[in-house]
């Protein structure tokens, strides 16, 4: 009798752990997108420089995809790319300038990943963002409502090519 009860104990356990692994394993329980709390766990802190704020990031599949979600919200939304001989790729480590239209610095940062939102007032904006010795410029105005999304593509290492 012990050893029947210790055989139903341990199916039971076993069991158990096979139904938690399912619930587990289901699609309410998925790690990606699906979750309305993984977006905000996956976005990186907004921060500050004086009354501008931004946000950098966009390093794994999760935060991209709530960056990308976040920045319909941002006035400026840029996004931070390089030439390569097959293909683009996604760059970090960028220093990005933004000044207003009298010259005043508004942001100066280096970016955590390829995306950089930033809440801007409408009016127009001189941008300069800076990789590997090789400086872009951009103007921009920003409207009221909206979101300016700009691509900067800085060229293949060894080309020169001005973009």
């Amino acid at each position: 009798m012990k050893t029947v009860k210790r055989v139903l104990t341990g199916a039971i356990a076993i069991a158990f752990v096979f139904v938690l692994a399912g619930i587990v394993s289901s699609p309410g329980f998925a790690q990606s997108g699906s979750d309305p709390f993984s977006t905000i766990a996956a976005l990186p802190a907004v921060q500050s420089q004086g009354q501008t704020e931004f946000l950098t990031g966009g390093i794994g599949v999760d935060e991209s995809e709530a960056i990308l979600k976040e920045a319909r919200t941002w006035p400026l939304v840029l996004q931070l790319v390089q030439n390569a001989p097959t293909h683009a790729a996604y760059i970090s480590d960028v220093r990005v300038t933004i000044k207003d239209g009298s010259g005043k610095i508004l942001l100066d940062t280096i970016t955590e990943g390829p995306f950089l939102l930033v809440k801007l007032a409408p009016g127009k904006y001189s941008i300069d963002a800076s990789y590997e010795s090789k400086t872009l410029h951009r103007d921009v105005s920003i409207g009221k409502g909206g979101s300016n999304k700009i691509m900067l593509l800085w060229p293949a290492p060894g080309n020169e090519e001005d973009r």
